[in-house]
Parts: structure tokens; C-alpha cells; sequence
């Protein structure tokens, strides 16, 4: 479990360094808001590796792809560190997104299969929690950000570091117990990807990714771009923009254990029902905040609440994601999962683009692209989901369910 929550930590840490980053990339490059949102669509087409990743997961099993790509994001960062321009510096993480997307899915299964009944809920909790800890590096380090020798380029040369651990972390995994039972059964060798839209599984398959497009569209927008916003329309020092994330965020994971309690006492569906109406909203509000005596104090509040809220219901979310798909599919449906995410980032990004500049900017592009695809996402997703409180993750997933040819 150790090695796993470290893994969070520098997974997480990595994937901060995209939002925070990009005023930064923006200012060296000479880009405008339009131009950095349409960047943002480009690399988040590298989720598409992440789907070829997470299925051989499910065929070759967990252990090899985690380490895989743990050990592939350092070249990465040192290649998104020293990239001369805009192309080079897309095409570097295009493959970071690829690999960071497969690593976070494998991470979860992983932490769900080896978790007891009565455990998971809150094993997805620490994966939060510690990931939120593991963003924490790169907030410091953006708020010094003109102090440091390389400027933005330093956050990349930091993520090459974890290259020395490679060895032990390669040492310390093991196959999880319910893959080894799987491949053991036969059923991983006669899985094929297309079961997921077969059988037992279809419905809440087709439902959950259509919801998996729709939804983060909205929290990708709100979700993507605050730091720049901070810095760049409201034209606060980095140092004042960190310390909105760090305590805003910092009061904000709170949410992570309630979203456990909640899930578990509550229930899955109703917990990421609330909580993403809640982050919606808080952070459609932080972006229509105006400058004024109390700017800092607001956008903290806001940044709590919103923070609090996504991780509430993503605590839910990873539970239902990984509950409602057995063994042999579990991790194919998070990499397709996440492949509609970055669909929606697409969408999201390239929306905001086009958007921002007919609107006048990033706040009211956020506003309108988050209300125009939240509601029927939350529509889909209550109409397709089932509640898994309370049951074993084989009778959630309907394990022992023949597979419709």
C-alpha cells in the first residue's frame, strides 16, 4: 500500500504541473488564452494511449503496466523540461498524459482489489488525500516561480528525480490476488473488450461513458484553468495565486473522507450526484468573483468548497467505476473511462477556444460550456448507475455473470 500511495503522490504531482504551468508556457511562447486552451485539446488526445495501456492491464496484468509507466514519465518530464517550442513541448506531453492516465487507472484497480468489502471506500479516500499531499510540491514551487533557475522548466526537471526509484518500486509490486484468480478461471484470456457493451454490462456501460463525456467537460473547464485565471485576469502575484490553491485546496480535502462516510453510509450515486453539482457551482462562481478588498478571502472560501466537493464525489466516482465491471474488464473500462475524459477535454478545451474569444474570455466560456453540458451528464448518469453500497465487489460487478457472444 506503501508503494502505491507513493505512486499517487508523484502522479499527482505530475499532473499538476499541466494547469499550473501554463501561464508560464503561455508567457515564453507568446500565447494568448485561445491558442493555450488549444494546446490543452492537443495533449489531451494522449489519452488514447492511456486505453491501450489499461486493456493490456487487463490481459498482461496490473504489476507490468504500473511500473511501465512510472518508469516512462521521467524521460517525458525531461523531454516537456528542455522542449524548445510549442510543438516539441505538445509532443512531450502528449506522452506524459498517455502514461499518467494508464498509471492513476492502474493505481485504483489495483487499491480496490486488494481492499476488503468494508475497505474500499476508503482506500480511494487515501488515494486522494495523498494525491492532494503530492500536488502540494508543485503549488510551492509555482508560487517561486521567477526565483527559480529554469523558471517553469524547473517543475519538469524536478518530475525526472523519481527515475532512481524505478528499481524498487519494480521490486516491491505484486499481482493482485483477483487478477491471478481471473487469468487462473480462464476468464481473462476469453475477455474481450467488446463484453463490455454485451450482457449484464451494457447498459451500465454505455450510460457511464456517455456521462464520463458529458460531465467533465464542465469540471475539466472549471477544474483547468484557475491558476491562469489568477494570474492572468486577475493579475495576482503567483505567490497569491499558490496560497489560494494551497489553503483553499488544503481546507478543501476534507472531502475525501466524507466522501468515504458518505458513500458508504449515503450511498455512491447520491454522493457524486451532490458533490459535482456543488464543485460545479462553486467553480463557475470562483471565475465570476470580482477584484475588491476581500479577492483572496473569496476565491479561498470558493476554492475550499469547490475543492471539498470534487473530492467527495471522486471519491464515489473511482468506487463505481471500478465496482460495476469485473476482473477481466475493470481496467479496459477505466482506460475507455478515461478516453471519453479526454474526449471531453477535447471538447472542453476546444471549446473554451472558440468560446473565449466570442465571449471575451476565459470566465464567461467556463460559465456557459459548464451549463449546457452538466445537467443531462447528471441525468445519464442517475438513470444508468445502479447503487453498490453494501455489496461485495463480486456482486457489484456481476463477476460470475456469462458473457453474451
Amino acid at each position: 500500500m506503501s508503494v502505491l500511495l507513493a505512486l499517487t503522490a508523484y502522479a499527482f504531482y505530475v499532473q499538476a504541473l499541466g494547469g499550473l504551468g501554463a501561464p508560464f508556457v503561455a508567457r515564453e511562447f507568446g500565447l494568448d488564452d485561445a491558442s493555450i486552451t488549444w494546446i490543452a485539446g492537443w495533449i489531451s488526445l494522449g489519452t488514447f494511449g492511456t486505453a491501450l495501456l489499461t486493456r493490456l492491464a487487463d490481459r498482461r496484468g496490473r504489476r507490468g503496466i504500473v511500473v511501465l509507466c512510472f518508469a516512462g514519465l521521467p524521460p517525458l518530464a525531461l523531454a516537456s523540461a528542455l522542449a524548445p517550442g510549442v510543438a516539441s513541448y505538445t509532443l512531450a506531453q502528449l506522452g506524459v498524459n498517455a502514461l499518467l492516465g494508464a498509471l492513476l487507472a492502474g493505481i485504483i484497480v489495483v487499491m480496490t482489489e486488494r481492499a476488503s468489502d468494508s475497505r474500499r471506500a476508503a482506500g480511494q479516500a487515501w488515494f486522494g488525500l495523498v494525491g492532494a499531499l503530492g500536488a502540494g510540491p508543485a503549488l510551492a514551487l509555482a508560487a517561486g516561480v521567477d526565483h527559480l533557475p529554469w523558471g517553469w522548466r524547473s517543475f519538469w526537471a524536478l518530475a525526472v528525480l523519481p527515475a532512481l526509484a524505478i528499481p524498487a518500486v519494480r521490486g516491491a509490486l505484486t499481482e493482485t490476488e483477483r487478477f491471478e484468480h481471473a487469468r487462473d478461471a480462464g476468464r481473462v484470456a476469453a475477455s474481450r473488450l467488446a463484453d463490455l457493451f454485451r450482457g449484464a454490462w451494457r447498459r451500465r456501460s454505455i450510460g457511464l461513458l456517455a456521462a464520463s463525456f458529458l460531465r467533465p467537460i464542465a469540471l475539466i473547464a472549471i477544474g483547468t484553468w484557475p491558476y491562469y485565471h489568477m494570474v492572468n485576469t486577475l493579475s495576482l502575484s503567483p505567490a497569491r495565486a499558490s496560497l489560494v490553491f494551497l489553503v483553499g485546496g488544503g481546507v478543501g480535502q476534507v472531502g475525501n473522507p466524507i466522501g468515504a462516510r458518505l458513500s458508504n453510509r449515503w450511498g455512491r450515486r447520491p454522493t457524486s450526484a451532490l458533490g459535482s453539482l456543488v464543485a460545479v457551482a462553486t467553480g463557475i462562481w470562483f471565475f465570476r468573483v470580482a477584484t475588491g478588498p476581500f479577492l483572496i478571502a473569496q476565491l479561498i472560501v470558493l476554492m475550499a468548497l469547490c475543492q471539498a466537493a470534487t473530492a467527495a464525489f471522486s471519491v464515489s466516482d473511482r468506487l463505481i467505476g471500478t465496482e460495476l465491471f469485473p476482473t477481466q474488464l475493470r481496467a479496459s473500462f477505466g482506460g475507455i473511462s478515461m478516453l471519453m475524459q479526454a474526449a471531453a477535454a477535447v471538447a472542453s478545451q476546444f471549446g473554451l477556444s472558440l468560446l473565449s474569444a466570442r465571449l471575451g474570455g476565459l470566465a464567461p466560456a467556463i460559465t456557459w460550456l459548464s451549463l449546457l453540458t452538466f445537467v443531462p451528464a447528471t441525468a445519464v448518469f442517475l438513470l444508468v448507475v445502479p447503487e453498490t453500497r453494501g455489496l461485495s465487489l463480486e456482486q457489484a460487478s456481476l463477476e460470475d455473470q456469462p458473457v453474451a457472444r
